[in-house]
């Protein structure tokens, strides 16, 4: 299996980030966030423009995200580790985002809230695929250049 098939797998087997920002005052701050993705490896969510985690990221900003499921045997724990770039998503955003959350279009009070939210996309420069599974601290990673 090639290594981008393998993120791609990864991200396909779960639905929930862990994004970790910082502000202008080195405020840290940690959201899950729902996500989608594209097969360039962008990570797609949706927030509102007030939430603390949209206001660190701005028009652009250095962020690291964690994904992983819940309740793992430390032995079989796998997870997913990434450095990159958060900013407003570019055009197509949303379709990507709908196409893996189609009930959200459906359900009327999702529906009406995707009017008062703003699409991001973290471009990943680095990212770390874990799997205990394999060994203890098994990891394998990769390192982009391209925002």
């Amino acid at each position: 299996m090639s290594s981008h098939q393998a993120i791609l797998d990864f991200l396909s087997a779960h639905n929930t980030l862990t994004l970790a920002t910082v502000g202008p005052e080195g405020e840290v701050h940690a959201a899950a966030v729902f996500y989608a993705f594209t097969p360039d490896l962008h990570l797609i969510f949706l927030s509102e423009p007030d939430t603390l985690h949209a206001q660190h990221i701005g028009s652009g900003a250095p962020v690291a995200v964690a994904i992983q499921a819940d309740g793992q045997d430390w032995q079989h724990i796998t997870g997913m580790q990434m450095h990159g770039l958060a900013r407003p998503a570019a055009t197509g955003a949303r379709e990507v985002y709908l196409s893996r959350f189609p009930f959200i279009a459906r359900t009327d009070a999702l529906a009406r809230a995707l009017k008062t939210v703003r699409f991001y996309e973290m471009i990943p420069n680095w990212i770390r695929l874990i799997d205990n599974r394999l060994g203890f601290g098994h990891k394998r990673e990769w390192r982009f250049t391209d925002y």
